[in-house]
């Protein structure tokens, strides 16, 4: 059984099998490395479902790390969030690869908006020892030229105050918008 086969036979009985089926041309045939972008030594695609649990090593790895610190305490949990943010019916996302390690993920959702349509970030995450090498700025340009492809108008997304994050989005074009502010109720 090859590969393919085996996991298309492993997502058929689950229940993000629909999403897949609608989200993801591979299992229809479609070699996804058409898609693909190659910058120098990196390999920037649109993301399979044959990339997850690479996504989910990497993400916990790079959360749990400075200057997060988030709590990740299984590869399972950290997979179970990236594959709820998969199940989005507007799901879009991008995966780079330097060789065969993966160096960088953006997740993220499509969204209409009166002022046009949006792609907001949920998740944009670079190896630890790849940040500050252009890896991100190249990736983001990537993404940036696959939407206004689209004719996408806008990116938006939340990152904390004060952190390298920051000064990265700052420098590739993001601004803080004074009018908005998070929210938050503990339950």
């Amino acid at each position: 059984m090859s590969i393919k086969t085996a996991v298309k036979d492993h997502f058929s009985y689950s229940p993000i099998s629909r999403h897949l089926k609608n989200h993801f041309d591979y299992l229809h045939g479609f070699n996804g490395m058409k898609l693909a972008y190659q910058d120098e030594n990196l390999l920037m695609r649109k993301f399979t479902v044959q990339d997850v649990d690479k996504c989910a090593e990497l993400f916990k790895e790079v959360f749990s790390a400075y200057p997060w610190y988030d709590n990740w305490v299984s590869f399972e949990q950290a997979r179970t969030y990236l594959i709820e943010l998969i199940e989005n019916p507007v799901f879009e996302g991008y995966v780079a690869y330097d060789g065969l390690n993966l160096v960088a993920v953006c997740f993220g959702h499509k969204k209409s908006w009166w002022m046009g349509k949006e792609f907001f970030i949920d998740e944009f995450y670079v190896r630890n020892e790849s940040q500050g090498n252009g890896i991100g700025t190249r990736m983001m340009d990537y993404i940036k030229k696959q939407l206004i492809e689209e004719e996408y108008t806008r990116l938006v997304l939340l990152t904390n105050k004060g952190i390298p994050a920051e000064e990265f989005y700052i420098k590739n074009g993001f601004y803080n918008d004074n009018d908005r502010t998070v929210m938050i109720k503990v339950l």
